[in-house]
Protein backbone atom coordinates (compact mmCIF):
# COMPACT_ATOMS: atom_id res chain seq x y z
CA UNK A 1 0.00 0.00 0.00
CA UNK A 2 1.48 3.69 -0.96
CA UNK A 3 1.90 6.24 1.47
CA UNK A 4 -1.07 8.37 0.40
CA UNK A 5 -3.49 5.00 0.53
CA UNK A 6 -1.74 4.50 4.29
CA UNK A 7 -2.78 8.02 5.19
CA UNK A 8 -6.88 7.32 4.33
CA UNK A 9 -6.82 4.50 6.13
CA UNK A 10 -5.25 6.05 9.26
CA UNK A 11 -7.72 8.81 9.07
CA UNK A 12 -10.31 6.22 8.45
CA UNK A 13 -9.46 3.92 11.94
CA UNK A 14 -9.09 6.97 13.59
CA UNK A 15 -12.66 8.35 12.87
CA UNK A 16 -14.13 4.93 13.61
CA UNK A 17 -12.03 4.06 16.77
CA UNK A 18 -11.84 7.63 18.53
CA UNK A 19 -14.51 10.22 16.69
CA UNK A 20 -13.88 13.19 15.06
CA UNK A 21 -12.43 15.08 17.60
CA UNK A 22 -9.21 13.15 17.15
CA UNK A 23 -9.06 13.48 12.92
CA UNK A 24 -6.01 15.70 13.06
CA UNK A 25 -2.88 15.68 10.58
CA UNK A 26 -0.58 14.71 13.58
CA UNK A 27 -2.89 11.69 14.65
CA UNK A 28 -3.37 10.74 11.32
CA UNK A 29 -0.04 10.72 10.70
CA UNK A 30 1.22 8.37 13.54
CA UNK A 31 -1.10 6.51 12.70
CA UNK A 32 -0.15 6.20 8.97
CA UNK A 33 3.99 5.96 9.93
CA UNK A 34 4.69 9.25 8.43
CA UNK A 35 5.57 12.74 9.19
CA UNK A 36 2.55 15.26 9.10
CA UNK A 37 4.55 16.69 6.04
CA UNK A 38 3.28 13.10 3.98
CA UNK A 39 -0.06 14.33 4.92
CA UNK A 40 0.06 17.97 3.73
CA UNK A 41 1.98 16.42 0.76
CA UNK A 42 -0.68 14.08 -0.04
CA UNK A 43 -4.00 16.24 0.79
CA UNK A 44 -2.88 19.99 1.77
CA UNK A 45 -4.63 19.77 4.72
CA UNK A 46 -7.22 18.18 7.14
CA UNK A 47 -10.02 19.57 4.67
CA UNK A 48 -8.22 17.84 1.79
CA UNK A 49 -8.22 14.56 3.49
CA UNK A 50 -11.83 14.67 4.28
CA UNK A 51 -12.22 15.53 0.85
CA UNK A 52 -10.27 12.58 -0.36
CA UNK A 53 -12.13 10.22 1.66
CA UNK A 54 -15.28 11.34 0.50
CA UNK A 55 -14.69 11.48 -3.46
CA UNK A 56 -13.05 7.64 -3.07
CA UNK A 57 -16.16 6.40 -0.80
CA UNK A 58 -18.64 7.33 -3.77
CA UNK A 59 -16.07 5.99 -6.12
CA UNK A 60 -16.23 3.11 -3.84
CA UNK A 61 -19.84 2.87 -3.21
CA UNK A 62 -20.71 3.28 -7.40
CA UNK A 63 -18.43 0.35 -8.00
CA UNK A 64 -20.69 -1.90 -5.44
CA UNK A 65 -23.69 -0.93 -6.54
CA UNK A 66 -23.38 -0.11 -10.45
CA UNK A 67 -20.82 -2.07 -11.50
CA UNK A 68 -22.25 -6.01 -12.74
CA UNK A 69 -25.56 -5.82 -10.56
CA UNK A 70 -28.23 -7.15 -11.86
CA UNK A 71 -30.73 -5.04 -12.05
CA UNK A 72 -32.26 -1.95 -9.99
CA UNK A 73 -33.38 -4.26 -6.82
CA UNK A 74 -29.65 -5.66 -7.06
CA UNK A 75 -28.17 -2.45 -7.01
CA UNK A 76 -30.29 -1.58 -4.10
CA UNK A 77 -29.18 -4.52 -2.02
CA UNK A 78 -25.23 -3.85 -2.83
CA UNK A 79 -26.02 -0.19 -1.87
CA UNK A 80 -26.27 -1.64 2.10
CA UNK A 81 -24.05 -4.33 1.72
CA UNK A 82 -21.37 -1.44 0.77
CA UNK A 83 -22.73 1.03 3.55
CA UNK A 84 -22.85 -1.86 5.96
CA UNK A 85 -19.59 -2.70 5.07
CA UNK A 86 -18.00 0.75 5.26
CA UNK A 87 -20.05 2.57 7.54
CA UNK A 88 -17.32 5.41 8.67
CA UNK A 89 -17.34 6.62 4.84
CA UNK A 90 -20.81 6.21 4.46
CA UNK A 91 -21.02 8.68 7.97
CA UNK A 92 -18.70 11.16 5.97
CA UNK A 93 -20.80 10.86 2.70
CA UNK A 94 -24.00 11.59 4.23
CA UNK A 95 -23.74 12.18 8.19
CA UNK A 96 -22.07 14.29 10.62
CA UNK A 97 -18.60 11.49 11.34
CA UNK A 98 -16.66 15.11 10.82
CA UNK A 99 -18.97 17.92 11.83
CA UNK A 100 -17.47 20.76 10.64
CA UNK A 101 -16.43 18.92 7.41
CA UNK A 102 -17.90 20.66 4.17
CA UNK A 103 -17.40 19.66 0.79
CA UNK A 104 -15.07 20.90 -1.76
CA UNK A 105 -16.52 22.13 -4.97
CA UNK A 106 -14.70 18.72 -6.45
CA UNK A 107 -16.30 16.40 -3.90
CA UNK A 108 -19.70 17.84 -4.46
CA UNK A 109 -19.34 17.39 -8.16
CA UNK A 110 -18.19 13.75 -7.63
CA UNK A 111 -21.52 13.05 -5.29
CA UNK A 112 -23.55 14.23 -8.15
CA UNK A 113 -22.11 12.09 -10.45
CA UNK A 114 -23.81 9.21 -8.08
CA UNK A 115 -26.74 10.69 -7.72
CA UNK A 116 -26.60 10.26 -11.83
CA UNK A 117 -25.76 6.85 -12.30
CA UNK A 118 -28.64 6.22 -9.86
CA UNK A 119 -30.78 8.39 -12.10
CA UNK A 120 -29.96 6.58 -15.02
CA UNK A 121 -30.26 3.13 -13.72
CA UNK A 122 -34.22 3.81 -12.82
CA UNK A 123 -34.47 5.48 -15.97
CA UNK A 124 -33.56 2.86 -17.69
CA UNK A 125 -35.75 0.32 -15.82
CA UNK A 126 -38.58 2.17 -15.82
CA UNK A 127 -41.44 2.14 -18.70
CA UNK A 128 -40.53 4.56 -21.63
CA UNK A 129 -43.76 6.13 -21.43
CA UNK A 130 -42.63 8.08 -17.83
CA UNK A 131 -41.47 11.27 -18.30
CA UNK A 132 -38.20 12.98 -17.32
CA UNK A 133 -39.67 14.61 -14.57
CA UNK A 134 -41.69 10.91 -13.48
CA UNK A 135 -38.11 9.27 -13.22
CA UNK A 136 -36.52 12.31 -11.49
CA UNK A 137 -39.09 12.30 -9.03
CA UNK A 138 -38.84 8.23 -8.59
CA UNK A 139 -35.11 8.28 -8.25
CA UNK A 140 -35.02 11.01 -5.72
CA UNK A 141 -37.46 9.05 -3.97
CA UNK A 142 -35.54 5.46 -4.32
CA UNK A 143 -32.94 6.94 -2.90
CA UNK A 144 -34.25 8.73 0.11
CA UNK A 145 -36.04 5.26 0.94
CA UNK A 146 -32.48 3.64 0.82
CA UNK A 147 -31.00 6.38 2.80
CA UNK A 148 -33.21 6.60 5.28
CA UNK A 149 -33.36 2.79 5.84
CA UNK A 150 -29.54 2.67 5.98
CA UNK A 151 -29.07 5.69 8.32
CA UNK A 152 -31.94 4.18 10.56
CA UNK A 153 -29.90 1.02 10.89
CA UNK A 154 -26.37 2.58 11.06
CA UNK A 155 -27.52 4.72 14.21
CA UNK A 156 -29.17 1.52 15.46
CA UNK A 157 -32.55 2.86 15.39
CA UNK A 158 -33.70 -1.18 14.40
CA UNK A 159 -36.40 -1.94 12.09
CA UNK A 160 -40.60 -1.82 12.97
CA UNK A 161 -41.41 -5.05 15.07
CA UNK A 162 -38.70 -6.02 15.64
CA UNK A 163 -37.78 -7.19 12.45
CA UNK A 164 -34.21 -7.52 11.29
CA UNK A 165 -32.67 -4.24 9.39
CA UNK A 166 -32.15 -6.33 6.49
CA UNK A 167 -35.60 -7.59 5.66
CA UNK A 168 -36.89 -4.34 6.21
CA UNK A 169 -34.35 -2.57 4.16
CA UNK A 170 -35.40 -5.37 1.32
CA UNK A 171 -39.37 -4.56 1.65
CA UNK A 172 -38.80 -0.70 1.67
CA UNK A 173 -36.68 -0.91 -1.19
CA UNK A 174 -38.86 -3.91 -2.91
CA UNK A 175 -42.05 -1.25 -2.82
CA UNK A 176 -40.20 1.48 -4.92
CA UNK A 177 -38.09 -0.75 -6.91
CA UNK A 178 -41.82 -2.76 -8.33
CA UNK A 179 -43.27 1.24 -8.16
CA UNK A 180 -40.68 2.42 -10.41
CA UNK A 181 -40.72 -0.89 -12.83
CA UNK A 182 -44.10 -0.36 -13.34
Amino acid sequence: MNQRDQILESALRVLQNQGPAALTVRNVAAGAGCSTTGVYTYFGAKQGLVDAIFIEAFESADRATFLGSGGLFDACVAYRNWAIEHPTQYLVMFGSAVPEYEPSEAALLRAIQSYEQLLATVRSSAPSTNSVETNNGLAHHLWATLHGYVMLELQSMGAPNGESAEIAYERGARLVVDLIER
